[in-house]
Protein backbone atom coordinates (compact mmCIF):
# COMPACT_ATOMS: atom_id res chain seq x y z
CA UNK A 1 0.00 0.00 0.00
CA UNK A 2 1.09 3.75 -0.44
CA UNK A 3 0.76 6.61 1.64
CA UNK A 4 1.74 9.83 0.84
CA UNK A 5 -0.96 11.93 3.18
CA UNK A 6 0.10 14.03 5.94
CA UNK A 7 -0.46 12.17 9.02
CA UNK A 8 -0.81 15.30 11.26
CA UNK A 9 -1.16 19.32 10.50
CA UNK A 10 2.59 19.41 11.74
CA UNK A 11 4.38 16.90 10.15
CA UNK A 12 5.21 14.75 6.63
CA UNK A 13 4.99 10.95 7.09
CA UNK A 14 8.67 9.01 5.85
CA UNK A 15 6.96 7.08 2.28
CA UNK A 16 5.43 4.05 2.27
CA UNK A 17 4.33 2.96 5.45
CA UNK A 18 4.04 -0.66 4.34
CA UNK A 19 6.55 -2.36 2.46
CA UNK A 20 5.75 -5.73 2.50
CA UNK A 21 5.89 -7.47 -0.97
CA UNK A 22 2.22 -7.86 -1.78
CA UNK A 23 3.12 -9.17 -5.65
CA UNK A 24 4.67 -13.03 -5.35
CA UNK A 25 6.53 -14.10 -8.24
CA UNK A 26 6.76 -17.85 -9.69
CA UNK A 27 10.11 -17.88 -11.45
CA UNK A 28 11.03 -20.13 -14.12
CA UNK A 29 13.56 -22.04 -15.36
CA UNK A 30 15.64 -19.29 -17.15
CA UNK A 31 14.51 -16.48 -13.98
CA UNK A 32 15.58 -19.08 -11.16
CA UNK A 33 18.68 -19.10 -13.03
CA UNK A 34 19.51 -15.35 -13.66
CA UNK A 35 18.94 -15.56 -9.71
CA UNK A 36 21.26 -17.99 -9.04
CA UNK A 37 24.37 -16.75 -10.81
CA UNK A 38 22.94 -12.93 -9.32
CA UNK A 39 23.29 -14.30 -6.26
CA UNK A 40 26.40 -16.30 -6.82
CA UNK A 41 28.23 -13.20 -7.82
CA UNK A 42 27.16 -11.18 -5.17
CA UNK A 43 28.30 -13.71 -2.56
CA UNK A 44 31.53 -13.73 -4.34
CA UNK A 45 31.54 -10.03 -3.96
CA UNK A 46 30.80 -9.54 0.04
CA UNK A 47 33.58 -12.61 0.72
CA UNK A 48 36.11 -10.81 -1.05
CA UNK A 49 39.20 -11.10 0.54
CA UNK A 50 37.05 -13.26 3.89
CA UNK A 51 38.65 -15.95 5.31
CA UNK A 52 36.64 -18.90 6.17
CA UNK A 53 35.59 -18.32 9.77
CA UNK A 54 34.44 -14.70 7.57
CA UNK A 55 32.53 -16.71 5.32
CA UNK A 56 30.46 -18.69 7.62
CA UNK A 57 30.14 -15.28 9.76
CA UNK A 58 28.65 -13.79 6.60
CA UNK A 59 26.56 -17.02 5.19
CA UNK A 60 24.76 -16.64 8.35
CA UNK A 61 20.66 -16.14 8.51
CA UNK A 62 21.07 -15.70 4.70
CA UNK A 63 17.73 -17.20 2.83
CA UNK A 64 18.62 -20.24 1.17
CA UNK A 65 18.33 -18.78 -2.27
CA UNK A 66 15.70 -17.31 -4.21
CA UNK A 67 15.25 -13.93 -4.50
CA UNK A 68 14.88 -13.20 -0.81
CA UNK A 69 18.54 -14.40 -1.21
CA UNK A 70 19.39 -11.57 -3.42
CA UNK A 71 18.08 -8.45 -1.74
CA UNK A 72 19.84 -9.87 1.55
CA UNK A 73 23.05 -10.19 0.04
CA UNK A 74 22.27 -6.44 -1.62
CA UNK A 75 21.89 -5.54 2.37
CA UNK A 76 25.22 -7.55 3.30
CA UNK A 77 26.66 -4.96 1.26
CA UNK A 78 25.11 -1.83 2.11
CA UNK A 79 26.05 -2.45 5.96
CA UNK A 80 29.57 -3.86 5.41
CA UNK A 81 31.40 -0.63 6.16
CA UNK A 82 31.72 0.15 1.70
CA UNK A 83 31.06 3.64 1.19
CA UNK A 84 28.21 4.02 -1.13
CA UNK A 85 30.16 4.62 -4.41
CA UNK A 86 31.80 1.64 -3.37
CA UNK A 87 28.90 -0.17 -2.99
CA UNK A 88 27.74 0.93 -6.39
CA UNK A 89 31.17 -0.40 -7.88
CA UNK A 90 30.66 -4.07 -6.71
CA UNK A 91 27.58 -4.33 -8.18
CA UNK A 92 28.02 -2.97 -10.83
CA UNK A 93 31.20 -5.14 -11.48
CA UNK A 94 28.51 -7.92 -10.52
CA UNK A 95 26.16 -6.91 -12.90
CA UNK A 96 29.10 -6.78 -15.83
CA UNK A 97 30.02 -10.13 -15.06
CA UNK A 98 26.76 -11.56 -16.01
CA UNK A 99 27.92 -10.98 -19.59
CA UNK A 100 31.08 -12.29 -21.11
CA UNK A 101 34.04 -9.51 -21.77
CA UNK A 102 34.25 -10.47 -25.58
CA UNK A 103 30.22 -9.87 -26.04
CA UNK A 104 30.62 -6.25 -24.45
CA UNK A 105 33.56 -5.80 -26.26
CA UNK A 106 32.39 -6.86 -29.42
CA UNK A 107 29.18 -5.00 -29.06
CA UNK A 108 30.44 -1.52 -29.06
CA UNK A 109 32.75 -2.47 -32.00
CA UNK A 110 29.85 -3.20 -33.83
CA UNK A 111 27.36 -1.04 -32.69
CA UNK A 112 27.56 2.79 -32.67
CA UNK A 113 25.29 4.51 -29.81
CA UNK A 114 24.51 7.38 -32.02
CA UNK A 115 22.60 4.97 -34.69
CA UNK A 116 18.67 5.57 -33.89
CA UNK A 117 17.30 1.92 -33.77
CA UNK A 118 19.74 1.79 -30.86
CA UNK A 119 17.91 2.55 -27.83
CA UNK A 120 14.73 0.48 -29.04
CA UNK A 121 16.90 -2.00 -29.25
CA UNK A 122 18.46 -1.43 -25.41
CA UNK A 123 14.24 -1.48 -24.21
CA UNK A 124 13.74 -4.52 -25.84
CA UNK A 125 16.70 -6.27 -24.73
CA UNK A 126 15.90 -5.25 -20.84
CA UNK A 127 11.97 -5.81 -21.18
CA UNK A 128 12.67 -9.68 -22.08
CA UNK A 129 16.15 -9.86 -20.20
CA UNK A 130 15.68 -8.12 -17.07
CA UNK A 131 12.24 -8.88 -15.56
CA UNK A 132 13.70 -11.69 -13.36
CA UNK A 133 14.88 -8.38 -11.29
CA UNK A 134 12.58 -5.84 -11.76
CA UNK A 135 9.28 -7.27 -12.53
CA UNK A 136 6.72 -6.61 -15.05
CA UNK A 137 7.82 -3.94 -17.77
CA UNK A 138 6.26 -2.82 -20.77
CA UNK A 139 7.91 -0.46 -23.78
CA UNK A 140 6.70 3.09 -23.32
CA UNK A 141 7.06 6.67 -25.63
CA UNK A 142 10.54 8.38 -24.66
CA UNK A 143 9.64 11.91 -23.60
CA UNK A 144 10.10 14.63 -25.93
CA UNK A 145 10.00 12.51 -29.18
CA UNK A 146 8.41 9.71 -28.37
CA UNK A 147 10.69 7.24 -29.88
CA UNK A 148 9.92 3.44 -28.30
CA UNK A 149 12.94 3.50 -26.85
CA UNK A 150 11.77 3.77 -22.83
CA UNK A 151 10.49 1.10 -20.35
CA UNK A 152 8.65 1.19 -17.61
CA UNK A 153 8.94 -1.12 -14.45
CA UNK A 154 4.75 -1.47 -13.39
CA UNK A 155 6.20 -2.04 -9.94
CA UNK A 156 9.82 -3.06 -9.70
CA UNK A 157 10.39 -6.03 -8.01
CA UNK A 158 13.70 -5.45 -6.26
CA UNK A 159 12.23 -1.49 -4.70
CA UNK A 160 9.13 -3.75 -3.29
CA UNK A 161 11.42 -6.05 -1.88
CA UNK A 162 13.91 -4.23 -0.47
CA UNK A 163 11.99 -1.16 0.89
CA UNK A 164 14.79 1.02 0.92
CA UNK A 165 15.40 3.80 -0.76
CA UNK A 166 19.65 4.10 -0.72
CA UNK A 167 18.94 0.53 -1.81
CA UNK A 168 17.31 1.85 -4.80
CA UNK A 169 19.74 4.02 -6.05
CA UNK A 170 22.81 2.43 -4.83
CA UNK A 171 22.12 -1.50 -5.66
CA UNK A 172 19.64 -0.29 -8.87
CA UNK A 173 19.79 2.52 -10.09
CA UNK A 174 23.43 3.80 -10.44
CA UNK A 175 24.84 0.91 -10.91
CA UNK A 176 22.49 -0.15 -13.65
CA UNK A 177 22.99 3.12 -15.53
CA UNK A 178 26.50 2.58 -15.46
CA UNK A 179 25.73 -1.29 -16.85
CA UNK A 180 24.60 0.17 -19.54
CA UNK A 181 26.90 2.70 -20.06
CA UNK A 182 30.36 0.66 -19.84
CA UNK A 183 28.79 -2.85 -21.15
CA UNK A 184 26.95 -1.43 -24.52
CA UNK A 185 27.81 2.22 -24.66
CA UNK A 186 24.34 3.93 -24.31
CA UNK A 187 23.28 6.26 -21.74
CA UNK A 188 20.03 5.40 -19.74
CA UNK A 189 18.55 6.65 -16.96
CA UNK A 190 16.16 5.70 -14.35
CA UNK A 191 13.89 7.67 -12.62
CA UNK A 192 12.33 5.59 -9.67
CA UNK A 193 9.04 6.99 -8.22
CA UNK A 194 8.88 5.71 -4.44
CA UNK A 195 4.93 6.58 -4.34
CA UNK A 196 3.58 3.29 -6.56
CA UNK A 197 6.89 1.47 -6.39
CA UNK A 198 6.81 2.16 -10.41
CA UNK A 199 10.18 3.00 -12.50
CA UNK A 200 11.07 4.66 -15.89
CA UNK A 201 14.10 3.51 -17.42
CA UNK A 202 14.67 5.94 -20.26
CA UNK A 203 17.56 5.14 -23.07
CA UNK A 204 19.48 7.69 -24.89
CA UNK A 205 19.13 10.31 -21.62
CA UNK A 206 21.96 11.26 -19.14
CA UNK A 207 21.50 10.79 -15.93
CA UNK A 208 21.39 14.47 -14.43
CA UNK A 209 24.12 15.16 -12.96
CA UNK A 210 22.99 17.28 -9.91
CA UNK A 211 19.49 17.45 -8.20
CA UNK A 212 18.76 13.73 -8.97
CA UNK A 213 15.14 13.75 -7.40
CA UNK A 214 16.16 9.84 -6.42
CA UNK A 215 18.94 11.05 -4.05
CA UNK A 216 16.73 13.67 -2.02
CA UNK A 217 14.04 10.97 -1.20
CA UNK A 218 13.35 9.95 2.82
CA UNK A 219 13.28 6.76 4.05
CA UNK A 220 10.57 4.19 4.31
CA UNK A 221 8.95 4.17 7.79
CA UNK A 222 8.71 0.73 7.84
CA UNK A 223 12.62 0.48 7.04
CA UNK A 224 14.69 -0.33 10.21
CA UNK A 225 17.07 1.74 9.86
CA UNK A 226 15.00 4.90 9.00
CA UNK A 227 14.72 6.43 12.68
CA UNK A 228 17.44 8.99 11.60
CA UNK A 229 15.29 10.34 8.35
CA UNK A 230 12.32 10.61 10.60
CA UNK A 231 11.01 14.02 11.48
CA UNK A 232 9.33 12.88 14.62
CA UNK A 233 12.74 12.09 16.23
CA UNK A 234 14.52 15.20 15.09
CA UNK A 235 11.95 17.56 15.91
CA UNK A 236 11.50 18.20 12.34
CA UNK A 237 8.49 19.11 9.72
CA UNK A 238 10.11 17.61 6.49
CA UNK A 239 12.24 13.75 6.51
CA UNK A 240 15.22 14.50 5.45
CA UNK A 241 16.85 12.30 2.65
CA UNK A 242 17.79 8.59 3.59
CA UNK A 243 20.82 8.68 5.50
CA UNK A 244 22.25 5.70 3.46
CA UNK A 245 22.05 7.52 -0.14
CA UNK A 246 25.33 9.11 0.13
CA UNK A 247 26.34 11.69 -2.97
CA UNK A 248 24.63 11.04 -6.43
Amino acid sequence: SSSSSSSSSSSMPLLRADTEPTTRYIDGPLDAAAIWLFNLKLEQAVNDGADDEERRRNAKGLPAGGFDRLVALADRIASSGRTPPEQRAVVLATLLGLIPPWVRTQFKRLIDPRWAWVDKMNALITVNAFAWLVGPCEIVPRDGDGELAAVKLRKCRYLEQCGCTASCANFCKRPTEGFFREAFGVDAHLAPNHEDGSCVMTFGRKPPEMNDPAFSQPCYSSCAKAAACDPATRGGLYPEPCHRLGDP
